[in-house]
């Protein structure tokens, strides 16, 4: 039986705790609703870690064959702690990096030796000079980084006292200039411009996030990653665009022209195997093409947004409306007397001779502009001849998946300033504008049974949800089958005449040549014009389609001179690289089917 004592001590240790619960139980309610209750309210809101945004690694880009493109290298700012300075490492730093990187002395000492302190800046960043003027941050990858390292930790390698190296993520494109255009760039803020990087630039940049770096270690490792950027694999295939990257620098230099393009095609996907273009785009040093104003950045990717004239390429389109329009037939004739009036203006053929009798597929293998402008303004007429052609597409976006795509400019008869003459000019490819991209989707029809496909330079998109594959987009019909069929087997004779240098032995390629002025404010230059040539093969199953553009070669004006030349090298590559066996072969595996 417990004693009296006992029983006292456990009722005082009772009284004791109740009363401690009772303190507590007030002390909560006198936080909760008492006069602290706003401080608390504000600590809430103040957060208990570091806050920091936080991007995720951009996407990778590589070939159809796995071959990269353009990937993430980490490299370094050369930044300068001014405090850190001392008279004996503002000459080594400047001598040191001069002779690693092969920057002005000069120019270095000067930046060293600058009162930045004076001027309230305590950490400034290495700069150097580019051509086109104004100022580059310094950037070195990682072998010049560990270089650097090794003079900082060596006591007896001269004083660098003051030099950081400040790591960054920098895009790097292993390919150097090739596909630059296609890709475009990124900036130091990493934002895509231009090319393939403009235009995915939200999917390849992921998505940034705001990280709260807790200070509690358990809190801190699970915090969350940012959504990753996509993977792209482009349609493009690094041999074949070597191979139009060389074809087409070989005759710049030769015809010393000013600039050209070489597009490779699948005509029946719009899959774009090689887009190359001159002058060359680097990617890896973009800053000049930062520094262009207005128009002038249009140009980054001709193939998209470099208009022109297409001459005699066009006759393509106004004989598939014609035949489509059951107005003419190959072996219909048509006396040509060297001119024809359209709209009380003459128009003359492209050596101002008259050719005689001749029929519709002799207008086009000798490419006769007086012949397509009669097709134009007295066999299809007017309304039918501007439907056609927006039927296939002119004037309009192809929606190529590249940044900066422009429409082409193209005045029909229900513009204001529209006159007659313009329906006979048009006919054969002058007084209307379009890219390279916006042609070739057009001529696509001719080469894949009346079916115009949509050009795309995207094979396959990478990312954390799976791998999709985008399919086959039909931009319309604008033309029957059997149209189609027509006019290939006219445009093959064609090049047995004007066109015979893009022939290649073994194979029936269809095409056209293409010669046109160049427009000026002051009417059409006398002297330069655009050769250019578009054609594709086998014609019986098609595979590549080709478009070559050479502005203002000085050797000779023509198309079939100067872009003949070129498609017939990158299509003899063509069909090894792609292993396309020569008609005899293909007619022979036919027959055993």
């Amino acid at each position: 039986m417990m004693d009296r004592s006992a029983r006292t001590r456990i009722f005082s240790l009772s009284i004791a705790m109740s009363l401690m619960v009772g303190v507590l139980i007030a002390q909560l309610v006198r936080v909760q609703f008492g006069p602290y209750v706003p401080v608390f309210a504000a600590r809430e809101t103040i957060p208990l870690g570091r806050v920091e945004k936080i991007a995720p690694p951009r996407g990778l880009i590589y070939d159809r064959d796995g071959q990269p493109l353009a990937i993430n290298a980490t490299m370094y700012y050369l930044e300068i702690e001014v405090r850190q300075l001392t008279q004996n490492s503002r000459p080594s730093i400047a001598l040191v990096v001069s002779k690693l990187l092969g920057i002005a002395l000069e120019d270095l000492e000067e930046q060293l030796n600058t009162d930045w302190e004076n001027q309230g800046q305590l950490r400034i960043r290495l700069t150097r000079p580019i051509e086109e003027g104004g100022r580059w941050p310094i950037l070195v990858d990682q072998t010049a980084a560990d270089i650097l390292e090794a003079f900082l930790l060596d006591p007896d390698a001269p004083d660098l006292s003051g030099l950081a190296l400040e790591p960054t993520i920098e895009r790097v494109y292993p390919a150097g200039s090739m596909a630059g255009h296609v890709l475009g760039f990124v900036n130091q803020e990493g934002r895509g411009f231009f090319g393939v990087e403009g235009y995915y630039d939200e999917w390849l940049a992921g998505k940034e996030i705001t990280v709260e770096h807790a200070l509690i270690p358990l809190e801190a490792a699970i915090e969350p990653e940012p959504p990753a950027g996509v993977n792209l694999v482009l349609t493009i295939d690094l041999d074949i665009q070597l191979a139009a990257e060389q074809a087409l620098e070989h005759e710049i230099k030769a015809s010393r022209a000013e600039s050209g393009q070489v597009i490779v095609m699948d005509p029946q996907t719009g899959e774009i195997l090689a887009m190359a273009s001159w002058p060359v785009l680097d990617p890896n040093n973009y800053e000049s093409w930062l520094l262009q104003e207005g128009d002038e950045k249009d140009v980054i990717n001709p193939a998209a947004s470099g208009l022109f004239e297409p001459g005699s390429t066009f006759k393509i389109l106004t004989m598939a409306a014609a035949l489509d329009e059951g107005v003419v037939e190959p072996d219909d004739t048509f006396l040509d007397t060297g001119e024809i009036e359209v709209g009380g203006v003459i128009i003359r053929n492209w050596n101002s001779e008259a050719w005689g009798p001749q029929t519709m597929m002799g207008c086009m293998q000798h490419s006769l502009n007086v012949c397509l402008a009669y097709v134009a303004a007295e066999r299809i007429g007017t309304s039918s001849f501007y439907s056609y052609l927006d039927a296939f597409g002119i004037g309009r976006l192809t929606g190529v998946d590249l940044a900066g795509e422009v429409t082409g400019q193209l005045r029909t008869h229900r513009h204001p300033e529209w006159t007659e003459v313009d329906l006979g000019t048009n006919s054969f490819g002058q007084g209307v504008s379009v890219t390279p991209i916006q042609l070739l989707a057009a001529v696509s029809a001719v080469a894949n049974d009346g079916v115009m496909v949509q050009p795309h330079i995207v094979r396959q998109i990478a990312s954390s949800q799976g791998l999709y594959a985008p399919k086959t987009t039909v931009l319309g019909r604008p033309i029957e089958p059997e149209t189609a069929e027509t006019l290939e087997v006219m445009l093959v004779e064609s090049l047995l005449g004007e066109g015979r240098l893009g022939q290649i032995d073994g194979y029936n390629i269809a095409g056209k040549t293409g010669t046109a002025q160049i427009p000026t404010d002051y009417g059409y230059d006398k002297y330069l014009t655009v050769a250019s040539f578009i054609g594709w093969g086998p014609v019986e199953d098609p595979a590549f389609m080709i478009f070559v553009r050479i502005d203002k070669p000085l050797t000779s004006p023509w198309g079939s001179m100067i872009a003949a030349p070129v498609f017939q090298e990158v299509a003899q590559r063509l069909v090894v690289l792609l292993d396309i066996p020569p008609e005899m072969v293909y007619e022979e595996a036919q027959d055993g089917l």
